[in-house]
């Protein structure tokens, strides 16, 4: 054997070695169950540290110390990119499973999250390996770095440049490989995406390699050669897979592990090879000028580096706030406690429905004895968003119709849907309750039209006291919806706050019976997505808007409305009163704001604060059930330990005979299967939602189906996902494609509705969706109407019938599908 091999084969024995090594120190430390997740991945990474280190200094060692020069800077670069994959795949292997399974299974968001910083810890180190071991490929000591200081710095600017880019430069992969239907296939596209990753990791490690060894006025030399560099590799990539079918290959586990193997060593090459180049055209430079005025001063090192260990103290404090927020936390999953109406006796004598649909359902919101309160309702038009609609005209008293109306925007440009539910505030004589998951602040916000209605009932109650001789009690709760700029919970109630004082609406009036109470759901993953409002226990709206601008008309004088279509039911009778059984569950799951004084405008949080949780309650004489009219309405609802609105809905469609329309904003398998983007195969059956096997069942009985969607943000990934798996099981089960068919909403779409057999619809806030689905504690809560009213079947026929013309064909990326589903 020439001495040239042997001294390979001590490279790759010492490589080994140290990465053993590294693997069994990792182990060691995460065999402690006991310890913390966090404490766990700390002690992982001081190991990991240790462990490159070892392994670098190994093959170092091995390599000789006269060596560095005489070998080939190709050969270095691809041994070390083999090296530090090899590490990532050992420690990923190793991390992953204890730092997870040290956690409880509800935690699921919380675990998703330790996972991922497991992952990124062994990415890092393994790019941290690479970088060591590349040292001797650049002409570090000739610009002035100590021999002992090359593999250092070239480590750490690796580390970085890995770490700090692979989630970003996944997801920039993932979606536009999605929107642009080419993942894995169309040679420029795939170039594209991979060379526009790669020269960004390029241009960060060249940047810092260059800070860390060459003055300022010559760091761009290596930071664009690394740019160029590293963004060829990703070109040559993306061109030369498609062409040896490596969609194929990536459909297997190792075949996906060589893949990137293959991608990292190329663009590594590239990027290396490049920075040389750029290096030793700087020593060039100042052998030609006789003075070496191109190594870094010990200063730069020391600020870069300063600055560098800040912004990993920063990262560090971030990720820990990060882990907070994600961490679930259930309210309590005690059996809904139902409010009986006061006048049950007299309303105890609901028929049982004849019809199939009906009974369905009725057979689920029945059980355990609970009330049926379906029949003798009344059901009004749908409100619509961006709106306006005709619902608030025949619900609402004309009286307090036209006050409403005095009170809007005298601009026709601002009316919205918003403005029909203020009308139905406006009509209000004892008591008001409203949730929503989402009161978005700013100028104009669609929260100000409630706290305008309010001010203007206040107004009435005031003026004319006799005509509310009990006074008024009025309750609203969000639903601690998630503020992702700054990882809080539950800001927005005091924005909702802010704008109920800036409206004049008082917290208290004694004088007047006035009382205004504000809460915030308690839980986090889940919280409450129910969009609700009673008003005197006997007009109910079950809706799927937010208070959001997206919904306001593009034309709003906001400037932010985006036409965002949704929907929500509107029904007077006896079912109203489980609408208030579903309001006192969530208040019960709130923390209500407790104020000193009344709140100041500017800063109503000062002197207020979140106090106890809420306590039922509400005015008795607004406790009976009182018929309306002649039609049955179907309370749904959803939340940790209560399941019904799941039930019903799955026994609906396992109901339907002849056709099921779904106008969805979300069509998701479980959160599992966005790990189809990388292998379609690893999404399977056991990530099937309820609701998608009785679809399949019911296109199985020969049930044509049609699906409206939305193709925008995650969401259309995960719908386009879930649409993939569909028409790979209908192939499976031979069933024809034709019965299925699906095409993207022509507005931006928020509603949540399903009409089934053309004679029952269901509308509310529950998605097709994982969040929505969820069995057991972590599923979010949500509320559904359901209805067989003839009137607004036809309704919501006829939207359906005239935007599906307008809408868009969907058409599938070619790796995740191929079987044209979603076609007529």
């Amino acid at each position: 054997m020439s001495g040239l091999y042997r001294r390979l084969l001590r490279i790759v024995l010492a490589a080994v070695a140290g990465i053993a090594a590294t693997a069994a120190m990792v182990r060691l430390v995460t065999l402690n169950r006991r310890r913390s997740p966090s404490w766990t991945l700390l002690v992982a990474a001081l190991a990991t540290g240790a462990g490159v280190a070892l392994t670098a200094g190994l093959v170092w060692w091995a390599a000789g110390p006269r060596d560095h020069q005489r070998r080939s800077a190709m050969r270095i670069l691809a041994l070390s990119a083999l090296f530090g994959v090899t590490l990532t795949l050992v420690l990923a292997r190793i991390l992953i499973g204890p730092a997870v399974e040290a956690l409880p299974d509800t935690q699921v968001f919380l675990r998703a999250y330790v996972a991922v910083l497991a992952a990124s810890l062994a990415v890092t180190a393994g790019f941290a390996l690479i970088g060591a071991l590349s040292a001797g490929a650049l002409p570090l000591t000739r610009l002035g770095v100590p021999p002992r200081a090359g593999p250092y710095r070239t480590g750490v600017v690796l580390a970085v440049s890995g770490g700090v880019l692979m989630v970003p430069g996944l997801l920039i992969l993932v979606g536009t490989a999605v929107y642009r239907e080419g993942a894995l296939g169309g040679n420029l596209h795939l170039s594209v995406l991979l060379g526009a990753v790669a020269a960004l990791y390029g241009l960060l490690a060249g940047s810092l390699m260059g800070l860390l060894t060459v003055r300022v006025g010559q760091v761009w030399r290596p930071a664009l050669a690394g740019g160029l560099g590293a963004g060829l590799g990703g070109v040559v990539c993306g061109l030369l897979f498609p062409l040896l079918g490596v969609s194929s290959v990536i459909r297997s586990g190792w075949g996906f592990v060589l893949i990137v193997a293959a991608l990292i060593a190329v663009i590594h090459l590239g990027w290396g090879l490049s920075v040389r180049r750029a290096m030793t055209r700087i020593l060039q430079l100042g052998e030609r000028r006789g003075r070496p005025l191109q190594v870094a001063s010990r200063v730069q090192v020391n600020v870069v580096a300063t600055v560098a260990l800040a912004v990993l103290a920063a990262v560090l404090g971030l990720t820990r706030t990060l882990g907070e927020f994600v961490t679930s936390r259930p309210v309590n999953p005690a059996p809904l406690r139902v409010t009986q109406p006061a006048n049950m006796d007299a309303t105890a004598f609901c028929p049982e429905p004849s019809g199939v649909l009906e009974r369905a359902v009725w057979q689920v919101t029945t059980r355990n004895d609970r009330p049926d309160l379906s029949c003798q309702n009344r059901v009004y038009p749908l409100i619509r968003m961006p709106g306006p609609s005709a619902a608030a005209e025949e619900a609402v008293p004309a009286a307090a119709l036209a006050a409403e109306q005095a009170a809007e925007s005298p601009d026709p440009a601002a009316a919205s849907g918003f403005d029909d539910v203020a009308a139905l505030v406006r009509s209000a004589r004892r008591e008001v309750l409203f949730t929503t998951m989402q009161w978005e602040e700013g100028p104009l916000n669609p929260g100000q039209t409630l706290a305008r209605a309010l001010a203007g009932l206040y107004a009435q109650v005031k003026s004319n006291p006799t005509a509310y001789p009990q006074g008024m009690d009025v309750r609203l709760t969000l639903g601690n919806f998630p503020v992702l700029s700054t990882f809080e919970w539950g800001a927005e109630v005091w924005g909702a706050l802010r704008d109920l004082t800036a409206a004049g609406v008082p917290l208290s009036d004694p004088a007047l019976g006035w009382r205004v109470q504000l809460g915030n759901y308690v839980g986090t993953f889940p919280h409450s997505h129910v969009k609700l409002l009673v008003i005197d226990g006997e007009l109910l709206l079950g809706a799927g808007f937010n208070y959001g601008y997206g919904h306001f008309p593009r034309g709003h004088p906001s400037g932010r409305g985006d036409n965002l279509f949704d929907l929500g039911l509107v029904t007077r009778g006896p079912v109203a009163q489980d609408g208030v059984t579903v309001f006192e569950d969530l208040w019960t799951r709130s923390k209500v704001v407790e104020c000193d004084d009344e709140p100041n405008a500017a800063n109503p949080q000062r002197g207020c604060r979140l106090g106890a949780r809420g306590v039922r309650g509400g005015p008795p004489e607004v406790r009976d059930a009182e018929p309306a009219g002649t039609q049955r309405v179907f309370s749904l609802y959803r939340r940790e330990g209560f399941t019904e609105a799941d039930q019903a809905v799955v026994a609906v469609l396992e109901a339907a005979r002849q056709s099921v329309d779904l106008l969805q904003v979300n069509f998701s398998m479980d959160v599992g299967c966005i790990v189809a983007l990388l292998n379609p195969a690893l999404c399977t059956d056991r990530d099937r939602l309820p609701y998608m096997t009785a679809l399949l069942d019911a296109l199985g009985r020969g049930v044509r189906v049609r699906l409206m969607t939305d193709a925008g943000g995650l969401g259309g990934i995960e719908n386009r996902i879930a649409l993939a798996y569909l028409g790979r099981e209908m192939s499976k089960r031979s069933i024809p494609a034709s019965r299925f068919e699906a095409r993207w909403f022509p507005t931006p779409l928020h509603a949540k509705a399903i009409l089934v057999d053309g004679q029952m619809l269901v509308v509310g806030s529950m998605n097709l969706h994982y969040s929505s689905w969820t069995q057991g504690p972590l599923g979010l809560a949500e509320y559904d109407l359901a209805t067989t009213a003839p009137g607004v079947v036809r309704e919501f026929a006829g939207i359906y019938r005239t935007s599906w013309p307008q809408s868009g064909n969907i058409v599938l990326p070619p790796f995740l599908t191929e079987t044209g589903v979603g076609q007529p």
